[in-house]
């Protein structure tokens, strides 16, 4: 048995005083002199410091931007993403280290990562998974986004095209090795709807989980190709698709980057991988990933690039599904049909035979109204919806009305399809096919069918303001038509106004074995309703109007 020994008094005064006397003296006092004494040391100093993170969301954009040696363009690309019609719900910016100065940009972007390592552009990729909204955007340094950039790629998600969303597309050649040749975007083909790509460039727009794939394995290289390897861990991984939205030519409100400052800002001050020739890395990895099981976009089967419609090969489209007895269902929303979707009050009771009257008050107006709604948002392969041209309406209500449509590209058509420059050809054609077809029409109560080019099976009669007053019993009237007497591969010509969509859009869900088509005024003079159009009354100007998409 062993016995702990006690110190004595003296042992511990000596113990006290060694551990908090000299011990503060040796370690409090002389460390503050030597801070005092030191060197002031290198800080980092940020006019204002970042609000707390916030708590993970299920909506809202963060966008990452990028300095090295372009950190001049910052500014406008942040006054920029703020006047987005869809701001973003958080700014970063990530620094890279370079031989420039550091600018501090935290008056201007929510949060700033400083870093004294050159971590190129993965350190944006790898900031991401730290962002707490539903979306995340890139930008590179030299992109200044147009005002509905995110819109447009929300609007490309919502119509179910989900992705890696990018501003500059590339398709890659089919024999391997990298090219950039044939591209799709901004600096590429302005297509009109979206486009799947191999991979994209210098904006991204994605579902924050989507950055996850980007992980899952070691990158070919970590000195050039982040947007192959993403691109194609991405479909390896999660089966995730990469995607251009539309760039319509007439409308650069829509584009990732405003063409100017994304290709003078490059220019004056170059990237630095256009210093460095990387097409062998890019081509290695791209061939790597292809012997991995990587298939371009070219070498799927059902690979098609968009064309940009015709106006005249449009009606020849719609021809031959005539002639081939393929049916379908098509519709027509010109100003009147808007207006009164948009909820504005419109009068036309006392023009053409007594149009549609709407008042947003009325609640049968609004009811119908409704429905009308939904006949513009109907989707189908065999339902098509004409809408008015640029040259029509302008640009801007062009593309609202599109927008509004949530259709797909090939479900769109012109409304003016039968009319204008086509008016000729649809007398001396569309209505040759029809000729040896069933047609049963569907038009005013004054109608007279004997002056019509072609014998009608069956009439349903409507009356003023038809759109509201006749829907009910002529859907009913229908209905009980087509299924008594089993109707099928019958054509359905509708002369009803707004009253025509709706009931289309009703037969098309119910009976789709046959084919309806609301072919609006072009027969109105033949049936004794007067020359209620000018193309009717032989306007040279109208029919030679070749309308543009």
């Amino acid at each position: 048995m062993s016995f702990k020994q006690k110190k004595t008094i003296v042992q511990k005064i000596q113990w006290w005083f060694n551990t908090r006397i000299i011990g503060f003296w040796r370690i409090k006092i002389s460390g503050k002199i030597k801070q005092k004494l030191a060197v002031a040391p290198d800080t980092i100093k940020f006019n204002r410091d970042a609000s707390p993170m916030a708590a993970p969301s299920n909506e809202g954009i963060t966008v990452i931007l990028t300095a090295y040696k372009r950190s001049e363009y910052l500014e406008q690309q942040i006054e920029a993403l703020r006047a987005q019609t869809i701001p973003p719900t958080e700014i970063w910016v990530w620094s890279n280290r370079s031989d420039d100065e550091l600018r501090d940009m935290s008056k201007l972007a929510d949060r700033v990562i400083a870093s004294n390592s050159n971590f190129l552009f993965w350190g944006r990729f790898a900031l991401a998974n730290l962002v707490r909204t539903k979306y995340v955007a890139f930008f590179d340094d030299d992109i200044l986004p147009q005002p509905r950039w995110f819109e447009n790629c929300l609007k490309t998600i919502e119509s179910g095209h989900d992705g890696i969303l990018g501003g500059s597309g590339v398709l890659l050649p089919t024999e391997g090795g990298y090219s950039s040749k044939h591209k799709a975007g901004w600096n590429g083909n302005h297509y009109n709807t979206t486009v799947q790509v191999d991979l994209v460039g210098h904006a991204w727009f994605m579902n924050k989980a989507y950055v996850q794939y980007m992980w899952r394995e070691e990158p070919v290289s970590w000195d050039n190709g982040e947007d192959i390897h993403l691109s194609y861990m991405a479909l390896k991984h999660g089966g995730i698709k990469t995607l251009v939205p539309p760039h319509p030519e007439n409308d650069q409100s829509l584009w990732s980057c405003r063409p100017d400052f994304g290709k003078i800002v490059g220019r004056l001050n170059v990237a630095t991988y256009k210093t460095k020739d990387h097409k062998n890395t890019r081509s290695e990895i791209v061939d790597r990933h292809t012997a991995d099981g990587w298939q371009v976009v070219k070498r799927h089967d059902d690979f098609s690039l968009p064309k940009e419609k015709n106006f005249t090969e449009e009606l020849h489209i719609f021809n031959s599904k005539l002639k081939n007895n393929e049916n379908f269902s098509l519709v027509r929303f010109g100003d009147g049909e808007m207006i009164v979707i948009n909820g504005e009050a419109i009068d036309l009771s006392e023009k053409c035979n007594g149009e549609h009257k709407y008042s947003p008050n009325n609640e049968k107006d609004e009811h119908y109204r409704q429905i009308l709604e939904q006949s513009l948002l109907h989707k189908d392969d065999s339902y098509f919806v004409g809408l008015p041209c640029r040259c029509c309406v302008g640009d801007a209500h062009c593309e609202k009305l599109r927008n509004q449509s949530k259709q797909d590209e090939a479900q769109l058509t012109w409304a003016n399809i039968f009319v204008n420059a086509n008016y000729p050809e649809f007398l001396a054609s569309t209505v040759t096919i029809l000729r040896g077809k069933t047609i049963n029409m569907v038009c005013h109560e004054k109608s007279d069918l004997a002056g019509l080019p072609f014998e009608v099976n069956e009439s349903f009669r409507v009356g003023a303001n038809a759109w509201s007053n006749n829907y009910d019993a002529m859907l009913a009237e229908l209905n009980n038509y087509i299924k008594q007497n089993k109707v099928e591969n019958q054509v359905f010509i509708f002369c009803a106004g707004v009253l025509s969509n709706m009931l289309i859009f009703q037969l098309n869900k119910a009976y789709p074995n046959n084919t309806y088509l609301d072919v609006g005024s072009v027969f109105d003079d033949m049936m004794g309703l007067g020359q209620t159009r000018k193309y009717l009354k032989g306007s040279k100007k109208r029919l030679k109007q070749v309308c543009v998409w």
